[in-house]
């Protein structure tokens, strides 16, 4: 869609047409027929798309090495490849998305008993097996970015369930015993929630744990329909692109092509929302 955009909107420096005499000034303004306006709106949306997967990536990526520092910060000892937190929460986790590992709190160890904890920790080791804290991230990434997409927020949740669901299900195969440390922890965990946390219980590990089976299905219909969608948008920008004519100039739309008139004419109002700022500043001063 960028490229289709960049190859069919010419831009000049200096607009030798499309210009008119409006309060006794030049302004200009882009041309363009419907392919081309169709062009620009997908071109925007590819932009849109890149933009949000640019800033979701820093994001996961600044989350996971603050997290990093901060446990880096921490005296751990380790326990079957865990590494130990100081929390008084029951917490049991696997994070990192280059080097993921497992880490556990002193609240766990505390509350949960040695089959119960020996079942946590496989299940939380089936998570850096998959490399689940990153196949995770890239969800949520993907989700932002192709918000247009309908079906793809749930998706991504079904996604974070099965995970669970695998995990919980390496577990059991490993030992049949852990599905019911299994099943101890989570209620373990949820007797000794603290307020406002959330130990991510739902009603389908419950009832897997359980032995129900959880009747997931791939969802064929909304992987189709995004699938479909992303091809008609795509035969759509090289179909059309082929009848697009479009140009504009630098200057941008309704400005003067004289940018130092505007310049001037924004000067005042810069001047006085600097001095309105001031103000405000010095009078929070006085009051405190």
């Amino acid at each position: 869609m960028v490229i289709r955009l960049i190859e069919r909107w010419h831009v000049s420096p200096a607009s030798a047409s499309h210009q008119v005499a409006l309060l006794g000034l030049t302004v200009s303004y882009p041309a363009a027929n419907f392919a081309a306006g169709v062009v620009l709106i997908l071109g925007v949306l590819g932009v849109a798309v890149l933009t949000l997967a640019v800033a979701g990536t820093i994001r996961e990526l600044a989350a996971s090495i603050r997290f990093g520092r901060r446990m880096t910060a921490r005296r751990s000892t380790m326990i079957d490849g865990a590494l130990v937190i100081e929390d008084d929460r029951p917490l049991a986790f696997c994070a990192g998305l280059v080097r993921p590992r497992v880490y556990i709190s002193t609240g766990a160890l505390t509350v949960l008993d040695e089959p119960a904890l020996r079942a946590v920790l496989r299940h939380e080791q089936h998570h850096v097996r998959c490399r689940d804290p990153f196949r995770l991230a890239a969800g949520r990434v993907l989700s932002r970015a192709l918000f247009f997409i309908p079906g793809i927020t749930s998706l991504v949740r079904d996604q974070q369930s099965l995970a669970e669901l695998a995990a919980d299900e390496w577990a059991i195969a490993a030992l049949p015993e852990n599905r019911s440390a299994l099943a101890q922890a989570l209620l373990t965990f949820s007797e000794t929630d603290a307020p406002g946390m959330s130990v991510g219980i739902d009603a389908a590990r419950v009832d897997h744990l359980l032995g129900h089976a959880h009747g997931w299905r791939f969802p064929i219909l909304p992987c189709a329909g995004a699938a479909a969608l992303l091809v008609l948008m795509a035969a759509a920008v090289a179909l059309i692109s082929q009848l697009a004519t479009g140009s504009a100039s630098l200057a941008l739309p309704l400005l003067s092509n004289r940018p130092c008139v505007i310049i001037l004419a924004t000067v005042p109002v810069a001047i006085g929302l600097i001095a309105l700022r001031a103000r405000a500043g010095v009078q929070s001063r006085d009051a405190a």
